[in-house]
């Protein structure tokens, strides 16, 4: 059985820029194994968060291959990008997305419902997961009664809502004071283990990478292990 959940050849991407164009990513090679925790560093506009966005099929690669379990990434069409992107990622950004109008409860187990999940389940399911990220006690309460790192503690939990194989982290403590950003990446850490899930973070903080079983570096040279 082959463990390896993401697996990236050769991949480029660049821009059109004036009569020329503009490298962002060259020579991406990267081997993703089951349940590991991989962090990615590198200086502002490296092209970290575009890596993540090509491996999340939100942008597709100039050249090259993304490989995530049985899904061709850089190649699928729209009906075959959904499914891939609700049923084998989970997503946490910077900002933590939830929708205003509906409590933590509802926001964790909207994803799960929408992909034709009992409610009965997804809502056990939500509760059991807000539990783990310590919000049992905020299940009634909405996006507008919660702090910033309780907020991005229930984006955690909707990630994992749906049990991806591989949750993509994009600087997930970058709005947060230093308490709540600990909280929130120890959080973080410990639930993915707990569930033997994947999990790609791209960060400026070098305390969080050091939670990752590998950490890269990104740069003109590609992917370099730190």
């Amino acid at each position: 059985m082959n463990d390896t959940v993401l697996e990236l050849n050769a991949v480029r991407k660049s821009f059109p820029s004036g009569d020329s164009e503009l490298t962002i990513l060259e020579r991406i090679d990267l081997a993703v194994p089951a349940a590991s925790k991989i962090a990615i560093i590198g200086e502002s506009g490296c092209g970290k968060s575009t890596l993540l966005n090509i491996i999340g099929g939100l942008e597709t690669p100039t050249s090259g291959s993304v490989q995530a379990g049985p899904y061709r990434v850089d190649s699928l069409d729209e009906d075959r990008i959904t499914e891939y992107r609700s049923t084998y990622l989970g997503f946490v950004f910077q900002f933590h997305y939830l929708l205003k109008d509906f409590t933590a409860l509802e926001n964790v187990m909207l994803p799960a419902w929408m992909a034709g999940m009992k409610k009965k389940e997804a809502l056990e399911r939500a509760r059991s997961l807000l539990a783990d990220v310590k919000l049992e006690h905020r299940l009634g309460h909405f996006p507008a009664q919660m702090s910033g790192g309780e907020r991005q503690r229930a984006a955690v939990a909707r990630a994992l809502i749906n049990n991806p194989s591989l949750v993509l982290a994009d600087e997930p403590t970058g709005n947060l004071d230093p308490a709540n950003a600990e909280t929130v990446k120890e959080l973080l850490f410990s639930v993915v283990d707990s569930r033997r899930t994947t999990l790609i973070v791209v960060t400026h903080d070098r305390s969080m990478a050091g939670l990752a079983d590998v950490c890269y570096a990104l740069g003109k040279n590609g992917l370099e292990a730190q």
